[in-house]
């Protein structure tokens, strides 16, 4: 028989899980001191510390990169059925008499600023970044001026301009002073030539329709001496018909391995050649391929004329995929024709018909490669960023914001509102201040609700100065890049935050953002 043990004497939950025990399960009577854990139980804790300590180091490194990047890092596992297309930016379009008129070749210099051939004015035109007209150039050093120019390719600090009337290669300096009519060294070609592609070490290559039965391809040394020449004029009825022939050959792209590809135009592929000029693949494309390039994640980027997109590629030929459709609309295309890369990949794609220059963008970055800390103190020091958790989930979002914007708010009475939000800040140069002082609405008096701030003079001139600014752009920009974003009822300057990569909102971005309303 089970002696009776008094009621206070019974632990009701099991040490370790906390679960109640069993009916009839007792506790022999506690020692004043505490209780050694079992074997067992130690194990279980030391097991259940490591991956705590693990599941820690994983928000650490998420919590982090999320601030960074504005996304989770997942990372795809084996080939990945979907990517996610690059996405419409803005257009550049020019105005007044500056506006584009059937735009062909596009080109990004060093500096990023963008050099298109504007078919219909017979010129050169020069924009920021942005899409602010600078210049133009159509003149020769002999007295001429350009007659039907075609493709443009800026290499290092020249801008190579082919001229299909003057079945010729132009070459300019960066602000369009003509520098010299390009002749392969030793000889005189009777060709015309139609794109030219450069090679990491300087060579180029040249696609060639000058005459009816040898539509070809040429290479040149750095110097300019002609090395190889291959093809002639064909049109294929298959893709793989006939290779090293071709029926109007257009764009060209340079691998750094060497290998060439020739965007085969009315052949409806793209052929691929080794640096000896050997035949190497075909590349089937959706239409009729025309400009190409190739990125610095080795991607090559085809515009399609009749398709209206642009198809991406890996230089294996795998499809990756492909943007744009057949239109009039933003991120619409009506008979692209040459594509162009800027420093930070943003892709420039003459759209003829549209009379423009579309800006596209991939969504996202590729997420960086982690190493695992090798010592302890390595994942010390990793999970040391969870100290400054507390402040990440407590801390203010802080919204730069125009008068505009503020006046909008007036209007749908939702000043009141704002100001009972916690975690927002609004903030104003202080140069706005005078605009606010004073004025009480909804009760809440303005010059109160905002944070009026300084800005970095230094950093507004550099900003000026590359995107071709006026100063109150830059002070505006300036400032919301070190915040949230800009709350700007002014569509330029949304523009412009667009271009500088700068988050903006307009009123019924704003209310739905932060409150989860529709206007």
């Amino acid at each position: 028989m089970v002696p009776e043990t008094p009621l206070n004497q019974i632990d009701v939950n099991d040490p370790v899980l906390g679960s109640p025990l069993d009916e009839g399960r007792h506790r022999p009577e506690r020692d004043d001191g505490p209780r050694r854990l079992t074997r067992r139980e130690r194990r279980k804790r030391i097991w259940l510390l490591a991956v705590l300590l693990l599941l820690l180091a994983l928000l650490t490194y998420a919590t982090v990169y999320y601030v960074n990047n504005r996304r989770l890092p997942l990372v795809e596992v084996g080939e990945p059925e979907f990517v996610e297309p690059p996405r419409y930016l803005y257009s550049i379009t020019g105005e007044g008499a500056n506006e584009l008129q059937i735009p062909l070749g596009v080109g990004v210099g060093p500096d990023d600023r963008v050099y298109v051939v504007d078919f219909g004015r017979r010129r050169i035109s020069i924009f920021t970044n942005g899409g602010r007209f600078l210049k133009a150039f159509n003149e020769l050093s002999d007295g001429e001026k350009l007659g039907n120019p075609v493709q443009i390719t800026v290499h290092g600090q020249e801008v190579w301009v082919t001229d299909r009337r003057r079945r010729s290669i132009e070459i300019f300096d960066l602000e369009g002073k003509h520098k010299r009519t390009f002749e392969p060294k030793g000889e005189k070609l009777n060709w015309s030539p139609l794109s030219v592609g450069f090679a990491p070490d300087g060579g180029f290559v040249v696609t060639d329709v000058g005459e009816t039965k040898l539509h070809r391809v040429v290479y040149f040394s750095a110097e300019g001496s002609r090395t190889v020449t291959f093809g002639r004029t064909h049109q294929a009825n298959s893709l793989e018909e006939e290779p090293g022939s071709f029926f109007f050959p257009s764009g060209v792209a340079v691998a750094k391995d060497g290998r060439v590809f020739i965007a085969d135009g009315n052949n409806r592929r793209v052929q691929v050649f080794d640096k000896a000029g050997s035949f190497v693949k075909f590349v089937d494309t959706s239409g009729v391929p025309r400009g190409m390039v190739i990125d610095e994640q080795g991607r090559l980027y085809v515009v399609d004329a009749i398709a209206h997109a642009v198809d991406v590629y890996g230089l294996d030929g795998a499809r990756i995929t492909q943007f744009g459709t057949r239109g009039v609309g933003p991120g619409q295309f009506n008979y692209p024709n040459y594509v162009a890369l800027d420093s930070r990949g943003r892709i420039f794609v003459s759209d003829r018909e549209n009379n423009q220059v579309q800006v596209w963008a991939w969504p996202t970055l590729e997420p960086p490669t982690v190493t695992p800390p090798k010592s302890p103190w390595g994942w010390l020091a990793c999970l040391s960023p969870l100290l400054l958790l507390p402040l990440l989930l407590l801390r203010k979002r802080r919204l730069v914001v125009t008068p505009d914007f503020m006046e909008a708010l007036i209007s749908l009475e939702e000043i009141r509102r704002v100001s009972e939000k916690r975690r927002l800040q609004l903030v104003a140069p202080v140069e706005d201040r005078s605009h606010y002082e004073g004025r009480v609405v909804q009760d809440v008096e303005l010059d109160r609700l905002l944070s009026f701030e300084e800005y970095s003079e230094s950093d507004a001139k550099a900003m000026a100065d590359k995107y071709k600014l006026d100063d109150r752009e830059a002070m505006l920009l300036t400032m919301a890049e070190r915040t949230y974003g800009l709350g700007t009822q002014d569509p330029e300057l949304r523009r412009l935050a667009s271009v500088t990569e700068i988050r903006s909102l307009d009123v019924e971005e704003f209310l739905e953002a932060f409150f989860g309303e529709h206007r």
